[in-house]
């Protein structure tokens, strides 16, 4: 298992040291955050390969950090011996035995551990034709990766193998499948995997056996009669056909599974992320040691992608899962201590959550978790009724929904708790309104959040004044006023009393009415309090 992925000047990732859980890893954050760029750094460096292509096939000047770049294009307009940039990742793993091998200091702490280091680098061959170039007319704009050499080594200081890895991983890409002769390079490699040296010596044996036997069906023979009969080479040869039985041509590139006797590349491609998924965790697969997915809930109804993490928690027990996902469903059922975190070139971890805040998120696994974890300010309300008021109340006030910057508000209900403990970690402003309830003064009901309300100030709680209701519904009546409630709601109600029950009766229409309606509104001072703290 890796205990630790560290990555320098890749992609978005200027500098990262990642560590991982020897289970299950889940990988949240917002689109361009670098989610599949560590994936696919771990399936650079543990393979040797990227997309089942050798890293050498693939380098392009993108894949260098932006800063590292620029920096070195301005330092060589002046120094033609400006270093270049390079990158590098490595993977560190825990002890075992079976990796003594790779035991060295040769990593960029400096530790002695057991693990492997992917380096690419300018390559000194090729100095002078660097110098030409700068020297020249010609304005460099970008790196020149075809100058660049890859190299990959154990943390001993040994070349690391292409054949026979002491660590074995499976990469499934589910955002499109990807197919080669029938069946895509991921999916063959997993399935010869699962299948002992007997068995795959046996089916290419049989496939063989089946191709040479067809070069004499009765079709291929009158073909042969006739070609035969030609004078088309130059020394008079007999020309005949016959299929390729050279181990070239082998079995895993033509022989696919089929579900219920449609093929494979024909079925739906939730149905094809899945099976690659779950072969590639199978419990008899012992040599599966690490496994990278990227968003299993592609292609996937919510039953169905339910089922697959059921069946994920099973069979992953020997095994290192990393994924990526933008699911909810993904995020709460495989476990919120499970969580790392990308924002802004840097990430947060959740694996010291206290068991009550992970079980919450875990039996509620439908809610929406990521909508607090992705917003860069959240206010917390005690259900969707409050939720459509405070979202009227901000675009109000300043012309636009409250998402439009960033800003979400989220109902709920009384776990209030639950999500601030999660959002605790997160370092963002985060206000929670709730009702007075039977509580008897403001300070009183503040006290709930006083677990919360650190030095930072990020985390703070709003109540309504106690003079004016316990509850949302009379604070409105409070701060609206009677007459412009009757007309938002088309009723023509006598007292503030009257108005109150009509609202508590009907909480969702009245709040959809307050919504949608163009009359102002006098909201209370405590929703605007609010407001203004994740402002």
């Amino acid at each position: 298992m890796i205990s630790k992925l560290l990555i320098r000047n890749f992609k978005k990732w200027k500098c990262l040291d990642l560590p991982l859980n020897n289970d299950v890893n889940i990988l949240v954050g917002d689109n361009d955050t670098g989610k599949s760029t560590i994936l696919q750094a771990i399936e650079m460096v543990l393979t040797g390969k990227v997309g089942g292509r050798a890293i050498e096939q693939e380098i392009a000047p993108h894949w260098f950090s932006q800063q590292c770049v620029r920096a070195y294009l301005d330092a060589a307009k002046t120094d033609p011996g400006a270093p270049l940039p390079e990158i590098v990742v490595e993977a560190y793993f825990q002890d075992s035995p079976d990796l003594a091998t790779l035991v060295g200091r040769n990593n960029l702490l400096g530790e002695r551990s057991s693990g492997f280091q992917l380096l690419i680098t300018f390559d000194p061959d090729y100095a002078p034709e660097l110098q030409e170039i700068l020297a020249s007319d010609l304005e460099l704009v970008s790196l020149p990766v075809e100058y660049y050499k890859v190299e990959r080594r154990d943390f001993s200081g040994e070349r690391a193998p292409l054949r026979n890895q002491p660590v074995k991983t499976a990469m499934i890409g589910t955002s499109g499948v990807r197919l080669y002769s029938g069946v895509d390079y991921y999916l063959r490699h997993i399935i010869s995997a699962n299948l002992s040296d007997k068995e795959r010596a046996g089916l290419a044996l049989s496939y063989r056996t089946y191709r040479e036997n067809l070069s004499k069906s009765d079709a291929v023979t009158a073909a042969n009669g006739v070609l035969s009969e030609s004078d088309n080479t130059l020394r008079k040869r007999t020309v005949t056909l016959g299929l390729d039985t050279s181990a070239r041509a082998s079995w895993e590139t033509d022989v696919i599974p089929h579900f219920d006797e449609i093929p494979f590349h024909a079925v739906g491609q939730g149905e094809q992320s899945a099976f690659k998924m779950l072969l590639a965790l199978d419990k008899h697969a012992k040599d599966k040691h690490v496994v990278l997915v990227e968003e299993p809930e592609n292609h996937l109804s919510f039953g169905n992608l339910n089922e697959l993490l059921k069946r994920i928690q099973k069979r992953g027990k020997n095994q290192q899962l990393i994924l990526t996902t933008h699911s909810s469903l993904v995020l709460n059922k495989l476990g919120l201590d499970k969580l790392t975190l990308l924002a802004d070139g840097s990430h947060t971890r959740f694996n010291d959550l206290s068991d009550e805040t992970r079980d919450h998120f875990l039996k509620l696994a439908g809610y929406d978790t990521l909508r607090l974890l992705l917003a860069r300010a959240t206010i917390l309300v005690e259900g969707p009724s409050d939720e459509l008021i405070v979202q009227k109340a901000y675009e109000q006030r300043f012309g636009h929904p409250p998402i439009d910057d960033g800003i979400d508000i989220i109902s709920v209900q009384l776990t209030f708790k639950r999500f601030l403990e999660l959002g605790e970690k997160l370092g963002r402003k985060i206000a929670v309104i709730t009702d007075l309830d039977s509580d008897t003064d403001q300070e009183k009901a503040r006290r709930r959040f006083q677990d919360f309300e650190k030095a930072d100030g990020n985390v703070k709680g709003f109540v309504g004044a106690v003079e004016n209701g316990r509850t949302l519904e009379p604070q409105l009546v409070a701060a609206a006023g009677l007459a412009c409630l009757n007309t938002v709601f088309g009723t023509s109600l006598t007292n503030n009393q009257a108005m109150i029950d009509y609202m508590t009766v009907s909480k969702t229409d009245s709040a959809l009415a307050l919504l949608l309606t163009s009359e102002p509104i006098a909201f209370p001072t405590f929703i605007h309090g609010a407001i203004d703290h994740v402002r």
